[in-house]
């Protein structure tokens, strides 16, 4: 009896030795580095596994996680990036490049409007646009920035101090104009840039009216006040007499 129990003991202990030994060789400790497209450290982006797996990245845009296995799909999300999928064959170290940053529109499916009466024949205007210059503040918030009172205080507050320009109307120039900006943890506005303008003195309008915004409150992060890169659109429209 004893030299059968004995011999279940050693088949049992051999089982799990060699489980473990498959568990062992089938995953890996990765560390990671993720850049944005400009080839700047990717800070404050997730990172998932499976088996509940993940991490975040730090300043200099490295992770890590433990025990991931070698054949496993990473999945890298943010606010500022639609979700992607990475997979890991073996590999202990990844380097990975995102693709260009999406910019948070905090009224992209509604855009502020403003209206003036036409006064000469509409025309096919020339778009005149401006350089795009980005920072690089948190890339996921778990509560966005916003204007003292919301969204639709803010569309009163370009409506009542915007005045569609003298020399657009002129030229019959309408569209979209969408400005990106930082809400620092103060609430102040800075790094103003123009992702897509119209010219003619309109998109110097909007950057002058959202220079002299109230402080807004700030984006929210683990509980404290973090520094969000966002935008607003204002479509100008002409209308005929």
């Amino acid at each position: 009896m004893k030299i059968l129990r004995l011999s279940i003991f050693c088949t049992l202990l051999s089982v799990k030795l060699f489980a473990q030994k498959t568990i062992s060789r089938d995953t890996v400790n990765l560390i990671g580095l993720i850049y944005t497209s400009n080839g700047s450290p990717a800070t404050n982006v997730i990172i998932r596994a499976r088996h509940n797996m993940g991490s975040f990245t730090d300043e200099n845009g490295q992770f890590t996680i433990s025990g991931i296995m070698v054949n496993d799909t990473l999945t890298i999300s943010s606010i500022k990036y639609d979700e992607l999928n990475y997979y890991n064959n073996g590999s202990r170290l990844m380097v990975i490049y995102l693709p260009p940053e999406k910019v948070n529109d905090l009224n992209s499916k509604s855009p502020i409007e403003v209206t003036a009466v036409r006064v000469s024949p509409k025309t096919i205007p020339t778009p005149i646009g401006m350089p795009v210059s980005t920072g690089h503040p948190y890339v996921f918030v778990e509560q966005e920035p916003e204007f003292p009172g919301g969204n639709q205080a803010l569309l009163r507050y370009i409506k009542i101090n915007l005045t569609y320009p003298d020399k657009a109307i002129e030229n019959n120039i309408e569209g979209t104009v969408q400005i990106s900006f930082t809400v620092q943890t103060d609430g102040s506005l800075n790094n103003f840039s123009i992702l897509k303008g119209i010219g003619y003195g309109c998109d110097e309008e909007i950057l002058k009216i959202l220079a002299k915004s109230p402080r807004w409150k700030p984006g929210i992060m683990n509980g404290k006040a973090v520094t969000v890169n966002t935008s607003v659109s204002v479509k100008f429209s002409l209308t005929d007499k």
